[in-house]
């Protein structure tokens, strides 16, 4: 790692140039970004940057980990939508701003970021709470629940891009997402070993 540059010491430093981040993605396309317009919104140097991101790409992926990660509030949100059957989960579970700086962005072009995270802490979260530590799902478990994921990301993304979140569905909707949640939750069962109420206990433990 480089020396850092002066107002690498700074408190905060790491934090404002996340934060400039978003601010930038509000109104720049993550194409559009660069290193020097995010220093410059932070109040810091290029060597401050590099001192803590070696480029654009993983500034990045630490503000989206970062944002939508550091509590349980997403994962958790994302589970309601899988084992309950319930779109909304995210409006209730997850922080307002959390949903808005997941809306902005989807729109400014990190879509494939954002749905890899999410899978991946999803799936890493399914592990921890069916699998002996050091062991991974089953594949069938696996695909039932990436399966799954995928739907309820490609919801919420389709409505963002559309500004319509949060998006009411018909009782119709709201039926099929629980018999596929149902479905879900069985498939996981049967290919771990488990029954579908034992899932769901580990699914919720705190």
């Amino acid at each position: 790692m480089a020396r850092p540059r002066k107002d690498a010491d700074e408190p905060g430093a790491r934090e404002r140039i996340a934060d400039a981040f978003w601010e930038l993605l509000e109104c720049t396309p993550r194409s559009a970004m660069t290193v020097g317009a995010v220093v410059k919104a932070a109040g810091c140097n290029r060597g401050t940057f590099y001192y803590y991101f070696s480029d654009l790409d993983v500034l990045a992926a630490s503000a989206v980990r970062e944002e939508f990660f550091s509590d349980d509030a997403l994962v958790r949100a994302i589970f309601g939508a899988l084992v309950e059957g319930d779109a909304g989960s995210l409006q209730r579970r997850v922080p307002r701003r959390r949903l808005r700086r997941m809306a902005v962005a989807i729109r400014a072009g990190e879509r494939r970021l954002v749905d890899q995270t999410i899978r991946s802490e999803v799936q890493r979260r399914w592990e921890s709470c069916l699998c002996a530590e050091g062991e991974h799902l089953k594949p069938t478990a696996t695909f039932a629940i990436q399966f799954m994921v995928g739907g309820v990301l490609g919801f919420i993304a389709e409505a963002t891009e559309r500004g319509a979140l949060p998006c009411p569905l018909s009782p119709e909707a709201r039926a099929y997402l629980a018999s596929v949640a149902r479905a879900t939750i069985e498939a996981v069962a049967d290919a771990q070993g488990m029954t579908p109420v034992e899932v769901l206990a580990c699914a919720f433990h705190d």
